[in-house]
Parts: structure tokens; sequence; C-alpha cells
């Protein structure tokens, strides 16, 4: 999967290293403090899957730059087996848990439109803990999964577990990890992209009356527009990233991989009431 079509210089790996540390760590750091700002302050509040959401984005930048915190990244020895089989679980797995925290967020943004549209009587609201259980568990049990999925293959096949060519991170050389993490996210971002058309399509035949409706402040349009861009970014970003990793450049891809957790942070983190906490000193 991750086969380079030419040997590449030292320079250049190195240079390529660089890019793919700028862009995982400033998006990992920008992730951080918009869910340090939504748990602590508090003129900001976010519903729980916003909040996995930031989470599960964290883990996928630590996943990616495992090797970097190691001290291990660049060094002439191979990465130690232990910590290389670690990384190449994590790298598999991590796409399958934000595409799932993702999706998680696109329907619970479908549940909160439906209740604009057909709100229970008062002082009858369903507490809903299967459904809020479902949001907050799901991405982290298919997370698990594939962890030990993955964790029997390169166990049964240590001679697969390698550092990749470009030194960013540790695989598994062989395609089956990569194409079985591909058709799931890939299966899991087609039905998201499926609920956020619904989602638009219910909005807009229904727009007056949710104008109108006691309980506008519960939907959260703007919120909606930017899941729906970030929806789209994933399906063009990881798209053209399994294409690029698999027949035309790894460096492309991995810098879209890179990139992901960057476009999170900007799409979701300037939001104005987070933006009014850490431009505190213009109020």
């Amino acid at each position: 999967m991750l086969k380079r079509m030419s040997s590449l210089t030292q320079g250049q790996e190195h240079t390529e290293l660089k890019i793919f540390l700028t862009f995982q760590f400033s998006g990992g750091i920008g992730l951080l403090a918009v869910l340090i700002t939504a748990l602590f302050a508090r003129k900001v509040y976010r519903h729980f899957t916003w909040l996995n959401f930031c989470i599960t984005w964290l883990i996928y930048v630590v996943s990616y730059t495992l090797l970097a915190f190691s001290g291990q990244q660049t060094r002439a020895e191979p990465p130690v087996y232990p910590l290389c089989l670690s990384q190449a679980c994590l790298i598999y797995a991590a796409p399958v848990l934000v595409a799932m925290s993702t999706f998680s967020l696109v329907l619970q943004l479908w549940f909160t439109l439906s209740n604009a549209l057909r709100p229970p009587p008062k002082g009858t609201e369903p507490r809903h803990y299967f459904r809020n259980s479902f949001l907050l568990v799901a991405p982290y049990v298919l997370w698990l999964g594939f962890l030990v999925a993955i964790l029997v293959l390169g166990t049964r096949h240590p001679e697969t577990v390698q550092r990749s060519n470009g030194l960013v991170y540790c695989t598994i050389k062989t395609g089956t990890p990569g194409n079985v993490t591909a058709a799931c996210v890939a299966a899991i971002l087609l039905i998201m992209v499926g609920l956020d058309v619904y989602i638009a399509t219910v909005l807009f035949k229904n727009w007056r009356a949710l104008r109108k409706s006691d309980r506008p402040g519960q939907i959260p349009f703007s919120l909606i527009v930017r899941v729906a861009i970030f929806s789209f970014v994933c399906v063009v970003g990881i798209g053209c990233a399994f294409v690029f990793l698999s027949n035309v450049s790894a460096f492309a891809g991995n810098t879209i991989i890179a990139l992901m957790p960057l476009i999170a942070f900007l799409v979701f983190g300037t939001q104005r009431d987070i933006l009014s906490v850490w431009l505190f000193w213009r109020q």
C-alpha cells in the first residue's frame, strides 16, 4: 500500500517527515485547545458527541506521531518491534475511529432536528440512555475491534511490521489491513453523506416551520453546515489519500492524512463562542 515508486534521498525523507509532523501537531494542538475551551469555558456548551469528536481526532494525531514521541522516528536502526507493531495497529484503526465519531456527530444532529420538528409533550421527554450510549461507545468498540485484529495479524507475521519508506510511521507490509480499513471507512462515510443529504432536504422543506419553532435554540444550523462541510472534506480527502498511497504518491497521501486534524480544527474550532473566549481582550 505504501510502496514508493522511486527511492528517496535522506534529505527528501526528512523534509517530507517535517511537513507531515507539522500538520499533525498543528491540528492536534488546535483540537486540544478547542476541547479544553469547550470543557472549562462557561460561555461554551457542546454536546458530548462533539467533545468525543475532538477526543478521537486527538487519538488519531497521537497514533500517527507515536514514533516522534518515542525518539525513534529517524534513527538508522528500525524502531523496536513492540513500538512499531503498536503504531501499525493504531494507524489502521484510527481512520475508523474518527469516521465513526464524525458519523455519531451527524447522527446526533439528526436527532436534534427530529426533536425540533416533532417535540414530545412537555414533561415527557425521554432520556435516550441507549441512544446516547451507542453514540459515545460505538466508535471505540469498532476501534478496539480493528486494534485487536491487526495486533493478531502483526504478531503472527512480525516480518511484515516495518517503518514506512518515508519514515513517517510503522505499517504492516501487506495490503490486507489497509484495504479493510479503507472499505470500512468508505462504508461509514457513504452512510454519513447520505444522512447529510437527508438532513439538508428536511431542513429545506421545513425551514419556515423550524424558524417559528418554540425550540429554535436547539437547532444548531451553523454546526449542521460545518458538519456538512467537514463530511464532504472527509470523503474527498480520505478517498484521495487512499488513492495516492496505493497508486500515485505516498507523500501526497501522507500529506492529506496529516491535514485532516488541522481541517477538523479549522472547521470546528473557529465558531464564534470559542473565538470570543480566546479573544477575551476584545470584549
